[in-house]
């Protein structure tokens, strides 16, 4: 598949060169701003940044079939629970946004 003359692929890595040579969120701290993880459906049509009103920073975000919460997203949210730079005192709630529903969810890893 072709955009303006070009593959997809080498469009995709023409604007990750352009947003990377203006990333300018390097000096956010490496835990997420809300303390939260969203879980949500891989769905292309779903911005979960724009959805929850997230910028970044604030969120991790955590894509999969269904936005099931299923045995890999708990071990990814574990992880993220493990990680060194968030602080222990810190709580990390996790979401589940049901597209069909259009329900948001709290769930326990």
């Amino acid at each position: 598949m072709h955009v303006d003359g070009m593959s997809v692929t080498d469009s995709l890595l023409e604007n990750a060169a352009a947003y990377a040579a203006t990333f300018d969120k390097g000096g956010l701290p490496l835990p997420p701003a809300k303390h939260v993880a969203v879980v949500a459906c891989m769905d292309a049509r779903l911005n979960p940044y724009g959805l929850l009103g997230l910028s970044e920073g604030d969120a991790h975000v955590i894509r999969n079939a269904g936005g099931d919460l299923d045995d890999d997203v708990r071990q990814s949210i574990r992880r993220i629970v493990a990680d060194p730079f968030i602080p222990v005192k810190e709580s990390v709630r996790g979401f589940v946004y049901d597209v069909t529903t259009g329900e948001l969810r709290e769930v326990k890893a």
